[in-house]
Order: C-alpha cells, then structure tokens, then sequence
C-alpha cells in the first residue's frame, strides 16, 4: 500500500492510499472515506503496447473542486509509471462500464489535456515521449 498526505489550497488534509496493484486509490479525511477511483489493469504487449490502467469507477464527488483527483491520478502514474485511460466523454456507454456520469465528464477531459489520462487508443504513444 502506498500512502501520502495531500493538502489542498484551503488546508484541507486528505490521506490517498493506493494499493499494490494499482487496481483501487482510496481517499479517506479524518479517517473517512470520502472517495475512491476503481481502475483495471490491462496488461500490454511489449514493445509496442504498454500495460495501462482503465478507470472504472470514480466516485470522489465528496472531495471535488480541491485538486484531489489530479492528486490521486498523479500519485498512481508516479508509482507505476503506466498510462491511464478512462470512459469516452460522448455520453456513450462502453460495455465495460467505464461510461462517465456527472462531473466525470468534465474532470477527465481536464485530466487529459494535462496528460495524466490518456485516450485509450493512444497507449502505446505514452512511452514514445520518452525515448527521445
């Protein structure tokens, strides 16, 4: 389990614990869980295709607006240097069930444009950045 303490601007403190596998990120304040991002493991095919984690669940409407969720998705990417992909935002429901709701929308297009979720057919590009 890997934890830190994420202060927001306001002083808020939050505790984000992010298991071994990479699958969940809890997100407790004063001991209470007030969110969670679920995310599946897809494994690649190297060279060509990196392993990446798909969100499939996010649920942080407790602690939104606080820089939380960039938080939570920046700690996941520093631990296991992967990409991850998430739900289209077309309003379109992926069998999966990575389909996005409410903010969800929103919140990861904000995440891609700052390249901490990745499109999910453009996996393999994340690590070409990299090899320059």
């Amino acid at each position: 389990m890997n934890t830190a303490e994420f202060r927001t601007q306001a002083g808020n403190v939050f505790t984000i614990e992010v298991d071994d596998f990479g699958e969940e990120i809890n997100v407790t304040r004063a001991s209470k869980r007030v969110g969670y991002i679920a995310l599946r493991l897809t494994e690649g095919d190297l060279p060509t295709m990196p392993d990446s984690y798909h969100i499939t669940d996010l649920a942080l409407s407790e602690c939104k607006g606080e820089g939380v969720g960039r938080r939570c998705l920046q700690l996941h990417k520093e631990i296991f240097e992967s990409p991850i992909t998430a739900g289209p935002e077309d309003g379109s429901r992926p069998q999966d069930g990575s389909y996005l709701i409410d903010d969800g929308p929103g919140f990861i297009a904000k995440m891609r444009s700052e390249g901490l979720v990745c499109s999910t057919n453009d996996n393999a590009s994340y690590y070409d950045r990299y090899d320059e």
